[in-house]
């Protein structure tokens, strides 16, 4: 990761109880600083969540940094969730169906 990328995290926020915990679905690693990674372009790829069936619901995308919740980044370093960069989202969202 350089200083020119960032990483976004699709996450599952559990709520029921407190701390509340974030669960990481999906990790983009590699992605250019000032590009987003939208629900679009997740589900373009073939990427869906949901809760009750429910589009989006309880999940949250946003970058990795130093505000990300404290659960949330000891997930990630012990490597929970889907790993992907990138490159390889854009070429699964721009894949012929």
């Amino acid at each position: 990761m350089s200083e020119q990328t960032r990483i976004w995290c699709v996450y599952h926020v559990i709520h029921v109880r407190t701390p509340h915990q974030h669960i990481p679905k999906l990790v983009v690693t590699d992605v250019p600083v000032g590009v987003e990674v939208s629900e679009e372009m997740l589900e373009r790829a073939g990427y869906l969540f949901e809760e009750f069936n429910i589009p989006w619901a309880n999940h949250v995308i946003k970058p990795v940094d130093k505000d990300a919740p404290s659960d949330l980044i000891a997930r990630l370093r012990a490597g929970e969730g889907k790993w992907l960069t990138y490159a390889q989202l854009l070429e699964r969202a721009n894949a012929p169906i």
